[in-house]
């Protein structure tokens, strides 16, 4: 278990990396302090758990919080996994979710399962998702706020990486917390994160709807504050999202169908995911996130007849 690595990223904002598998620059967990409350967007999964909870036991001596939210943006393990453990660390502290996402927390052995199926031993190394009350968590409906003294969280449901997703716009900065919903970004290197059961048409109106909030930084979940103007980095997924329909259906055209021989065609074409291919090659938590991302884009064209 590492040290957490804290950074200021705006006015009450900070960015948390808790070092998941002795990983930094992978997953980031966002820590947002209001007047009389403190919001942890993404606690990140449960072998980070630890380390979160010793670092909020250090924040919260030194803070006016008199209240406690754990935001999730979605309940992949990655995400959500430490949730059951920081709970016990936070009385009267509440978990904020997508409606669909509430029994998977309660009882998180369907996911559990799920993420086996996906991840096969990631899962086993980021651990497994312990039961969460049912009294603490709340779903939250799109259009939703949380107020945070001085600040407001507003959430905005945005599915097409998964149909749970929700993103959060903070007022008023309007930073967005965008999860997994645009893209991943790593040293400015930027791919959608389409992963199984991916959903193109909701991907591009979350996309749209996100355009249509106007905000002023994007803090993605792998990894940190985007640099790019946030409408730009918007498209940029967008473009890499049509480029890569263009090959696969290329590919299908010819009678590939194969996710691997569809993955080794599409890697050899695209130097951005050919550079996530090389962080996940000497990185264990990356681990097969490229392949997933071809893969489900893949499952989604056949699903919708594409030949």
């Amino acid at each position: 278990m590492g040290a957490a690595r804290v950074e200021r990223v705006g006015d009450g904002l900070y960015l948390a990396d808790l070092g998941p598998l002795d990983t930094y620059g992978w997953m980031s967990t966002y820590i947002v302090v209001g007047t009389d409350s403190l919001a942890i967007v993404d606690p990140g999964p449960r072998v980070s758990a630890e380390t979160l909870v010793k670092l909020l036991e250090s924040s919260l001596s030194t803070s006016r919080a008199r209240r406690v939210y754990i935001v999730l943006t979605h309940i992949h393990i990655d995400h959500s996994g430490a949730v059951g453990d920081v709970i016990e660390s936070l009385p009267g502290a509440r978990v904020l979710v997508h409606p669909r996402g509430v029994k998977h927390l309660v009882d998180p052995s369907r996911l559990w399962q799920s993420s086996l199926e996906v991840l096969g031993d990631l899962a086993r190394d980021l651990g497994e998702p312990r039961p969460v009350p049912p009294e603490v968590v709340v779903s939250l409906e799109d259009g939703a706020t949380v107020d945070l003294g001085g600040l407001r969280l507003l959430a905005i449901h945005t599915p097409g990486h998964s149909p749970h997703h929700i993103s959060y716009l903070l007022e008023p900065s309007r930073a967005l917390f965008a999860g997994d919903s645009i893209a991943n970004c790593f040293n400015g290197r930027a791919y959608p994160v389409t992963v199984p059961p991916f959903s193109v048409p909701e991907y591009l109106n979350s996309l749209k709807r996100m355009v249509g909030l106007r905000p002023s930084k994007i803090a993605v979940s792998h990894y940190g504050i985007v640099t790019d103007d946030p409408e730009v980095f918007i498209q940029r997924a967008k473009d890499k999202l049509y480029a890569w329909i263009y090959q696969i259906e290329k590919l299908l055209s010819r009678g590939i169908r194969d996710p691997e021989t569809v993955y080794a065609e599409v890697l050899r074409e695209d130097l951005e995911l050919a550079y996530a291919k090389y962080l996940e090659d000497s990185t264990p938590t990356f681990r097969g996130a490229t392949y997933r991302a071809i893969k489900g884009l893949l499952d989604y064209l056949l699903r919708s007849g594409a030949t």
